[in-house]
């Protein structure tokens, strides 16, 4: 009877176990982040936000929860792009995508437009008095 001392079943079953492991420790860390969400209530938590971050934390909220579904679904065997679930995180992400347009606006540069207006009218005034004064000279040197 002979025993292999590095069994490929051996490395599996560690890998699976390291990998396990660590997917416990994560929804452990989930859990604790979940129960501190859910015992504050919702109007305390927006009351000290921005609009910009109450709509922050509303998608990421959601997308977590639809996240969440999702991979319930996987465990279960369902595929969830057979499910309403796929249309309902995309619909999210198109959310996602219209408030990051919106920062992106918001912190995009502005134009002055007085100041650019006073600009141009004294390029194009400096421009048409030195045409002025070349055309003065033109008249002088062909008299």
């Amino acid at each position: 009877m002979t025993t292999k001392s590095n069994r490929p079943d051996a490395e599996l079953e560690a890998d699976f176990n390291a990998r396990a492991t660590q997917l416990e420790n994560s929804l452990n860390e989930l859990e604790t982040f979940l129960s501190r969400l859910d015992s504050a209530s919702y109007t305390a938590l927006h009351e000290n936000l921005t609009s910009l971050d109450q709509a922050r934390f509303d998608l990421t909220a959601v997308y977590t929860l639809n996240s969440l579904m999702w991979a319930y679904l996987r465990t279960r065997g369902v595929d969830p792009k057979q499910t309403q679930l796929k249309s309902e995180l995309d619909r999210v992400k198109s959310y996602m995508d219209k408030l990051k347009s919106v920062v992106d606006r918001q912190s995009a540069a502005r134009i002055d437009k007085q100041a650019s207006t006073r600009l141009m009218r004294n390029a194009l005034w400096q421009q048409a008095h030195s045409k002025n004064k070349t055309t003065r000279k033109d008249d002088q040197q062909t008299e």
